[in-house]
């Protein structure tokens, strides 16, 4: 059968996509609001708290690729019930977040200014932004931890306590930035300062919260502190060999990212408001191509582990038909909100333009995007085969997408409809290579603990 007809299957994966979804969609919700309540402060508040912000975007990306290569490992093992192999990757992966979010931890709280200063050359903003991004670095070796333990426990099935972790944090933060941005029940009136104070409770929570269960109750895994320094052994080159594959590929994807919003900031400032405003619209199709692809690793690895290798290729099948279909069914969902969207913003015709012809592109190519998503960050991913997605990644962003899409601005000067097409051809290239690689089912990679 080419596809599944198991309810199961499909209850399964509902059950692991919904509560993924719904946490991107608080963190979302979580900077919309800020952004709301900073915006009252001047636009050097909101472009110090911006640049923060994006600051931290890119950790949470490093964040994603250390807990997605746990998974890789996790999930294969929960499918054959190895309980010690996982307790080590559990380990080993905790670890080097630990370490990784020292470095950040460090960087924001001893040298912010620094930090911003990789993003904007503006003084003032880096000013003001300075101790809003040295409160921010308090929370990263928070933030790690307890998203690393949130991806172990989602390869096991657990998904329910970092969803009500993070429903709790996020109204811990909405009430505790209004308290101090504007200073309601007798607390100091903070303002850009006060929406920090809000994050890092919210953050010291969540850690508490989640990480907090997972290091005392949690026993699918079994993990207690006293095994944060427990020996890698011979998982080690297991770890290196299929986890830090995902680590460096979420990481240079954050950062090419980056470059992307330095490369229309400095074509014109219509473009990159264009680019700014579609931006959000889009995000809400990037969270259910996560929530997708999540899920689709987790199963598929979980399959691999139990050793059904068939079972695995039709369930891989399945979910590429259902990520094109998902593609096509959302694009007359995002026309009808294109119009009332684009209204909420007070901005010149030519940049609603630019900006209407951006979401158009990106309609477009939904489908194949959706597809090359569920492939790579699912299908091939759960499947063990990270090095093969590492070299796809980098080549098709690195050595295709952003080159052209420089050229294209910078050298051709061709218009920004052009400049935005070619800064995302990286999808339908990348659903191409990632689908060839899948019909080879050279992807499938059993990960053995000894």
């Amino acid at each position: 059968m080419f596809v599944l007809r198991d309810r199961n299957f499909y209850k399964k994966t509902v059950l692991l996509m919904l509560p993924v979804i719904l946490q991107q969609l608080i963190t979302v919700g979580v900077n919309f609001l800020d952004n709301i309540m900073i915006g009252s402060f001047g636009e050097t508040s909101i472009a110090a708290a911006a640049f923060s912000n994006q600051a931290y975007a890119f950790f949470q990306f490093i964040c994603m690729g250390l807990g997605s290569g746990a998974v890789v490992m996790s999930s294969q093992f929960w499918g054959r019930k190895e309980r010690e192999p996982m307790l080590t990757t559990a380990a080993m992966a905790l670890r080097v977040t630990a370490a990784i979010c020292m470095v950040f931890t460090l960087l924001g709280m001893v040298w912010p200014r620094l930090l911003l200063r990789a993003f904007t050359n503006d003084a003032a903003v880096v000013a003001v932004g300075g101790p809003y991004m040295r409160l921010i670095g308090a929370t990263f070796l928070l933030a790690g931890l307890s998203s690393t333990a949130t991806y172990l426990m989602r390869s096991v099935g657990k998904v329910r306590v970092p969803l009500i972790g993070s429903a709790v944090a996020f109204f811990l933060n909405l009430f505790f930035n209004w308290v101090f941005i504007f200073g309601k029940l007798g607390a100091p009136r903070l303002e850009l300062l006060g929406a920090t104070v809000g994050t890092v409770i919210a953050r010291a929570f969540e850690f508490l919260f989640v990480f907090g269960y997972f290091a005392v109750k949690e026993d699918s895994f079994g993990f207690r502190l006293r095994h944060f320094l427990r020996p890698g052994g011979a998982l080690r080159r297991q770890y290196v060999k299929f986890s830090l594959p995902v680590l460096f590929s979420d990481t240079l994807l954050g950062l090419s990212l980056t470059l992307v919003s330095v490369i229309y900031g400095h074509i014109s400032a219509e473009i990159s408001a264009a680019n700014s405003i579609s931006g959000s619209l889009v995000r809400l199709i990037t969270i259910l191509n996560g929530g997708l692809s999540g899920a689709s690793a987790i199963v598929i690895g979980n399959t691999i582990g139990q050793g059904d290798l068939a079972q695995s290729k039709r369930q891989g099948n399945t979910y590429i038909l259902l990520a094109f279909l998902f593609g096509l069914a959302v694009i007359p969902v995002l026309l009808a909100l294109t119009g009332p969207y684009l209204r909420f913003y007070t901005i010149q015709p030519e940049t609603e333009v630019i900006a209407r012809q951006m979401l158009n592109i990106t309609y477009l190519m939904l489908p194949l995007q959706m597809v090359a998503f569920v492939i790579s960050k699912g299908i091939l991913r759960g499947g063990g085969d990270t090095r093969f997605l590492l070299l796809a990644d980098s080549s098709c962003v690195w050595f295709i997408s952003l080159p052209l899409g420089a050229l294209a601005g910078f050298v051709w000067h061709l218009s920004p409809a052009w400049v935005y097409f070619l800064l995302n051809v990286e999808f339908p290239l990348k659903g191409i290579v990632c689908f060839i690689r899948y019909c080879t089912g050279k992807w499938i990679q059993e990960i053995k603990a000894k």
